[in-house]
């Protein structure tokens, strides 16, 4: 099921929210669990989830089956795809 994050008008999807709820709901108690689980750095999630950094995209597969999410939800979270509803199937 795709969770889509906050969304503000003028700010934008909030992805360290969807983050937070992500690995909460796949049972992780906190990012530094997730990250050394997933041999993660936090330092990089924290900083691709903040915006400060992008994803590079060798990291795109590993994180989305961590996350148990598609690469279009990941994208979406990150800011990189707009969110596309049932009614905006036609691609």
């Amino acid at each position: 099921m795709s969770q889509e994050p906050n969304h503000d008008a003028e700010k934008g999807v909030d992805s360290w929210l969807w983050f937070q709820s992500r690995i909460t709901h796949l049972g992780h108690a906190s990012m530094n669990e997730f990250a050394k689980r997933h041999g993660f750095p936090k330092s990089s999630l924290s900083r691709y989830f903040h915006g400060e950094r992008q994803l590079p995209s060798g990291k795109i597969s590993s994180l989305c089956e961590a996350l148990q999410v598609s690469p279009e939800e990941l994208l979406q979270a990150l800011g990189a795809l707009e969110w596309r509803g049932p009614e905006d199937s036609s691609y």
